[in-house]
């Protein structure tokens, strides 16, 4: 059961990535356009969707540590669409996935310092990863300007980290569904003077069609969302391996014939990149397997 809620929130996150790409290269929105039509867009998708859950689903105590949970969530999804759409400018959707497998990382030095034993074998791991990385940036140095996105690409990997302990943090005080239904409105109605929503389709060379399908994606985001808390709650290993099977995917699909409405860069990898993005998804399911 586990395996194929992870499968089935990989599935819509790849959707959902490359429909990221697509708004920032092609459609030329900014972070919070981005972030705005995403939390709006979600938001009512998951209002439909909440009738049709269960009642612990819909589980809310109006107290300090909901609020709280609530704001953080907002801003870490504030932080996850306004870093991705600085990010993706310069840097690929895969770039940006195998980047996120530092968070894996991260978890685990977590639990270490919490008192679990330490694994020569994803160790070595991490340091396969980390040479992934390496020979990533160095191939892509040309495209990516790293000075330039090295903070947003931290706080994109915070968020991240932090987004798992969050929810399981709250499950005592707020569902993880009504935590992140609420953080959407809230993070949606804060945004409105800032994205100017009237003006994204006329400001976009993608126009209304942009718009609309930045919007269409955010049912596959919606129904992600929803099943990713699902496994957050059950397992924080689980929920952080999904990314890294975002990463395999999108690494695949990288090999299939592009045209030029994508917003990725055309060509074949060279040598160095191939190298770097075998190695981190080698690392990063090495490390999860062991």
């Amino acid at each position: 059961m586990m395996i194929a809620m992870m499968l089935l929130v990989v599935a819509m996150f790849t959707i959902t990535s490359l429909n990221d790409k697509y708004a920032v290269s092609k459609a030329k929105m900014n972070g919070y356009e981005l972030t705005f039509l995403m939390a709006s867009g979600t938001a009512v998708f998951l209002a439909v969707l909440l009738p049709f859950l269960k009642g612990e689903d819909r589980f809310f105590t109006l107290c300090p540590q909901t609020v709280l949970a609530i704001l953080l969530i907002a801003l870490c999804k504030l932080l996850e669409f306004s870093m991705s759409a600085k990010i993706l400018v310069d840097m690929s959707v895969f770039e940006l996935k195998a980047w996120l497998g530092i968070t894996l990382f991260m978890s685990y030095f977590t639990d270490v310092l919490r008192g679990e034993p330490i694994k020569a074998l994803k160790l070595v791991f991490i340091v396969i990863t980390a040479v992934g990385l390496v020979f990533v940036a160095v191939a892509g140095r040309k495209q990516v300007n790293y000075k330039r996105i090295a903070l947003p690409l931290l706080l994109y990997l915070l968020q991240s980290y932090g987004y798992g302990f969050i929810i399981t943090g709250a499950e005592k005080y707020v569902s993880s569904t009504m935590t992140l239904f609420c953080a959407l409105i809230l993070l949606a109605l804060v945004l409105i003077p800032l994205a100017k929503p009237w003006a994204i389709a006329k400001n976009s060379p993608e126009g209304k069609k942009g718009v609309g399908f930045v919007l269409a994606s955010k049912l596959p985001n919606a129904v992600g969302l929803l099943v990713m808390n699902y496994v957050a709650a059950m397992s924080l290993t689980s929920y952080s391996f999904i990314q890294p099977m975002i990463l395999v995917v999108i690494f695949v699909m990288g090999f299939l014939p592009k045209n030029k409405a994508d917003g990725e860069q055309q060509g074949k990898p060279s040598a160095l990149s191939l190298a770097g993005s075998i190695a981190c998804v080698l690392g990063i399911i090495g490390f999860q397997a062991f």
